[in-house]
């Protein structure tokens, strides 16, 4: 029982220090392990966020991690009404219908030709016996049913088949890969308007602010406490602030009208109502590298593009091969329609013909050495997209990772920004310290909360680039 019980726990050592490497082994596979640190509360311009969300898993409907709504709406409609993705599946419908025409091949064709001829013979016809003929008129009337049928003995058209097959799937990726495009955009234009509407608050803040700093001075100045200087100081800033107000509604504006193309919507009538930061963003976990070829759609579509080359060039070279041909027809021949339905006028005719080419100029050669060169370029294609998605993976966490780090340092830049406006509106007040200095104590904070804001924005698109890069298609 002793032994039993040390086999046991061995084992189980074992079976945790394996499972150990082999994380360790997975990690190292990208060049960042660690991921951003998150924080219970993050200052964005003059509000504090504190509620989280779930971490985003798997990749079904990612986007409502993020907890907004209408986001989910936005991007329900552009998958929908996006043109870009309605070119995508007819795409689809083309290679579907590019598949069955390969799949006729694999069967017989069978055709109804009746047909009637009139034919007169000459007089001076070659006549074996001597001797002269005379001119004869002849009907001929024929209802045959025609048989052709290539013998698929070295599976030429299978391969054809499989190739188109291949292909319809590679178009299917491709769509994925454009919704994929399409939902990413729509979520990170949302996610800059969501920091515009949060830019625009502080504005409208700083405005009031500043307008009230206008009525103090010009009070203060009435009373000959200060200079008219500090008055035209006052009025620059509020113009100044204002001035960003009226470029914050162009950039939003704009933003609207790229959601409207986005979502199918006619841009005339189409309006986002504002809102504001609410959630913390969500943690996006990193898939294994080995995982990624069978994740990103762009990279599937790739690989059944090579495979599809691949049945491709074996099909090419049966062509090198005898290729056997079955036809034959079936029916009724006659000189006079009367009796062109009756049992002697029935005809048939049935053969079997083989095909094997022997000198055509080059040209089967030419055409394996093209399916060749289409295939090896398809492999680098792949090759190059495998890399490019490793590099765009690494570099999205990478800036997602600085992105975090400055707006953790600007948490303290706010607070010390604000502590410091406070002290010099206070001391100013006092008569201690000139105009000049609180105006550039509230320049730094609008600039210090402005930046936090901004910083927040980039995270929120900056993961939604990462999941575009993981490939997490609905």
């Amino acid at each position: 029982m002793k032994y039993l019980t040390y086999i046991t726990v061995i084992t189980a050592l074992f079976l945790v220090m394996f499972q150990g490497y082999s994380q360790i082994d997975s990690l190292q596979k990208w060049r960042w392990q660690a991921s951003p640190q998150e924080n219970a509360a993050l200052f964005i311009g003059k509000d504090t966020i504190t509620k989280t969300v779930q971490p985003l898993l798997g990749n079904k409907e990612w986007w409502t991690s993020f907890g907004y709504p209408e986001l989910d709406s936005l991007i329900g409609l552009a998958i929908k009404n996006n043109i870009d993705v309605k070119i995508a599946q007819t795409k689809i419908e083309q290679a579907r219908a590019q598949k069955r025409i390969a799949m006729s091949t694999l069967f017989p064709a069978i055709r109804l030709e009746p047909s009637f001829l009139r034919q007169e013979l000459s007089g001076n016809r070659p006549n074996p016996f001597g001797g002269q003929l005379s001119r004869v008129n002849l009907n001929s009337f024929e209802m045959p049913l025609t048989l052709n049928y290539k013998l698929d003995i070295f599976g030429e058209n299978i391969d054809q088949v499989k190739a188109g097959n291949l292909l319809t799937n590679a178009n299917e990726e491709i769509k994925k890969e454009v919704i994929l495009q399409v939902i990413t955009e729509v979520a990170q234009n949302y996610f800059l308007l969501l920091q515009l509407d949060a830019e625009k608050n502080l504005l409208k803040d700083t405005e009031q602010t500043r307008i009230h700093n206008l009525e103090i001075t010009t009070i203060r100045n009435g009373a000959g406490l200060v200079s008219q200087i500090d008055v035209l100081r006052a009025r620059s800033e509020l113009s100044s602030v204002q001035v960003q107000q009226k470029n914050n509604e162009k950039i939003r504006t704009e933003i609207e009208l790229i959601l409207a193309l986005l979502t199918g919507a006619d841009a005339t009538n189409f309006t986002i109502a504002p809102t504001t930061i609410q959630f913390m963003p969500p943690e996006i976990l990193l898939l294994d590298k080995d995982l990624i070829p069978m994740a990103r759609p762009d990279l599937k579509a790739a690989k059944l593009r090579l495979e599809s080359s691949e049945k491709l060039v074996q099909s090419q070279k049966k062509q090198l091969l005898p290729a056997f041909y079955l036809s034959g027809s079936y029916g009724y021949l006659s000189g006079d329609s009367s009796n062109l339905i009756e049992d002697d006028s029935k005809n048939w005719v049935a053969g079997i013909t083989a095909s094997l080419p022997i000198f055509e100029g080059g040209k089967k050669r030419s055409e394996i050495k093209l399916r060749k060169s289409e295939l090896e370029e398809n492999r680098e294609k792949y090759n190059q997209q495998l890399l490019l998605s490793y590099q765009q993976i690494e570099n999205s966490y990478a800036q997602l990772k600085w992105i975090h780090e400055q707006l953790l340092a600007q948490q303290e830049f706010v607070s010390a920004a604000l502590d410091a406006a406070s002290l010099t509106s206070e001391r100013y007040r006092k008569g201690l310290v000139n105009y000049i200095d609180v105006v550039d104590a509230e320049r730094q904070v609008l600039e210090a909360e402005q930046l936090s804001v901004q910083l927040f924005g980039q995270e929120l698109i900056g993961r939604v680039t990462l999941i575009k890069a993981l490939g997490l298609t609905p």
